[in-house]
């Protein structure tokens, strides 16, 4: 992994309407795990929380509905504008996961929502994660065959015979990412015990939620771009309801504590 890898993530989250695009979709479903997450750590009135990566801010404005103290990072001013239009009153700052800008135990508890398949290091963001907080959770997607909304696209791209662009930086593993084991290892690793991995289950129903996935298709000539639209279109279609479709999500969320 290295520095090319960040610099793709950043400069895509960075885009002009990033933050709109992103909660056209994705961010209504992912909204929905600020809550199980929050429990996760135990967020209740009174509590301090950081929460990282926050893009839109809806984990840490679900927070502040606690009566938490909620702050959110991002490195992305363009997320963080649309945080701050929705969450008035929330404390939003600029920052970067792997090195976070706060003194050791600055808050009880702190949480990154799909955040780890976006660094160079899911090692150093949980380290950063258990050096400011004593309560530390995570939320990932699910292995993709649970997690439809994003396993849709990257079976339709897989369909469509696309590979990724020759050069462009590779991240971590998504699936990986998804094991209890992996999990387990990046907690323990950071010194956090009583590590418990859960699974919350969403049904919802994306590009604009995406970096790595977007920039693969935007590479693409017109012709397959269009290719990949319609085996997206085909593979949604058993997801198929009478109100539209429902795609099937899943989740995992690990959680643990300094001692």
């Amino acid at each position: 992994m290295n520095d090319a890898f960040k610099e793709l993530e950043v400069a895509g989250w960075r885009e002009p309407g990033r933050g709109d695009a992103y909660d056209a979709v994705v961010g209504r479903v992912t909204a929905r795990v600020a809550e199980p997450l929050l429990d996760a750590v135990g967020v209740r009135a009174g509590t301090s929380l950081l929460d990282v990566a926050t893009g839109t801010g809806h984990v840490a404005g679900a927070a502040v509905a606690r009566g938490a103290h909620g702050v959110g990072i991002d490195i992305s001013e363009e997320m963080l504008a649309r945080a701050r239009r929705l969450y008035d009153g929330v404390e939003f700052a600029l920052g970067d996961a792997e090195e976070l800008a706060f003194e050791d135990d600055a808050f009880d508890a702190a949480v990154a929502a799909f955040l780890l398949h976006h660094v160079p290091s899911p090692e150093r963001v949980v380290a950063e994660l258990a050096r400011v907080a004593r309560r530390v959770a995570v939320a990932q997607w699910d292995a993709t065959e649970r997690a439809r909304l994003i396993g849709l696209f990257t079976d339709a791209i897989a369909a469509a015979g696309v590979e990724p662009p020759v050069g462009q930086p590779v991240g971590p593993s998504r699936e990986r990412l998804a094991r209890d084991e992996e999990l387990c290892r990046l907690f323990e690793g950071a010194g956090l015990a009583d590590v418990r991995v859960d699974t919350v289950e969403l049904w919802e129903g994306v590009l604009g939620g995406s970096v790595n996935t977007r920039a693969t298709v935007l590479a693409q000539p017109p012709g397959v771009q269009r290719r990949i639209r319609d085996e997206l279109a085909r593979l949604a279609d058993s997801h198929r309801c009478e109100n539209g479709i429902d795609v099937p999500v899943s989740v995992r969320i690990a959680s643990g504590r300094r001692g």
